[in-house]
């Protein structure tokens, strides 16, 4: 039995043993359902893919986001937010499809999601500044591996 279809399936851009992760996982969704479209998120960051992504999408389409939990836990943040202002089309089913998240990228994964509930708007930004962007750069540079 295929699973519900999807217009997009959204990956982050990524490199390394990620990237390759991201692919294998995307491939196998679309031979599992009916995908129209795989677009490669190439923002600098979270706010900047779904910034993206909602000149792309828009009302009533299904939307696949291949990421990690918390990462896309994030993204749904961004999203409300990005609806508020405009910025993304409301209507757009968004879900999940997930890849593993081991326990070190979870706790990047968690500065991230904090980083966007304490945020208050949407916007392209080269590089945030700040503390939390401090943190995230350093906890990331432990990760380095992808």
């Amino acid at each position: 039995m295929l699973k519900r279809r999807l217009d997009y399936i959204a990956i982050p851009d990524s490199s390394g043993k990620l990237k390759k992760d991201r692919i294998k996982r995307a491939v196998k969704e679309i031979h599992e359902r009916a995908v129209d479209k795989v677009i490669i998120m190439e923002g600098k960051n979270s706010e900047e893919d779904i910034l993206y992504l909602g000149k792309v999408v828009q009302k009533g389409d299904v939307v696949g986001i291949d990421t990690f939990p918390l990462h896309y836990e994030e993204y749904k943040v961004i999203i409300k937010r990005a609806e508020k202002e405009r910025k993304f089309p409301k209507g757009v089913k968004i879900e999940n499809i997930r890849i593993s998240q081991a326990p070190k990228r979870a706790a990047y994964g968690f500065l991230g999601l904090m980083e966007e509930k304490l945020n208050n708007k949407v916007d392209y930004k080269k590089d945030k500044g700040g503390v939390w962007e401090k943190i995230k750069n350093f906890v990331k540079g432990i990760l380095s591996d992808n």
